[in-house]
């Protein structure tokens, strides 16, 4: 990547820097695993992560970000065990554990999946502040806007990067290294 490229996609990560809404520590809030575990943030401090906000029956944006966390995950093989990446869905209606974890087998298999009850759900989402809003399709069914859903969590677990769509993999690696210096 070139030096240009790299100042301009670090300014606009950073642009779009997030903090916290409240006082609220989501690491403690209870979540459920693809595998129906109990899981919690907070087992993930330590390492650096890879937040993504999707859902399983998006048709376009979330399996590009999913695409591109997993091809960074490989990237960052030497550095995996200081490394967690974690999907939570936005749409706990449809996303149980089972099809979470079919859904997760079409990329790195070093991704945790997330649902839980809707209230932990809206607890983590409202702290990054993810906004989702149900979308009717013609025919029936939805899909759920999300907007920006890819997040770079420090060893603290802090959020402190919201990268951008559309970035390569390769940003996404430079920025976790960062974070993991």
């Amino acid at each position: 990547m070139t030096r240009r490229v790299w100042l301009l996609s670090l300014l606009c990560c950073w642009l779009l820097l997030i903090r916290p809404a409240a006082a609220l520590d989501v690491g403690a809030v209870t979540l459920i695993d693809q595998e129906g575990r109990d899981f919690r943030l907070d087992s993930l401090r330590g390492q650096v992560v890879l937040l993504v906000f999707g859902f399983t029956h998006c048709p376009h944006i979330c399996p590009v970000e999913m695409a591109r966390v997993s091809a960074a995950l490989r990237d960052l093989a030497p550095e995996r065990e200081r490394v967690s990446a974690v999907f939570i869905t936005v749409d706990p209606r449809r996303d149980n554990p089972e099809v979470i974890k079919a859904y997760l087998e079409q990329f790195h298999p070093g991704i945790t999946g997330l649902t839980g009850a809707p209230d932990a759900l809206d607890a983590v989402a409202d702290q990054y502040r993810v906004k989702r809003v149900e979308q009717p399709m013609a025919g029936g069914g939805y899909l759920v806007d999300h907007g920006s859903s890819l997040y770079i969590l420090d060893r603290e677990g802090q959020a402190q990067v919201a990268v951008l769509p559309g970035l390569p993999a390769g940003h996404i690696v430079s920025l976790v290294r960062q974070f993991l210096d």
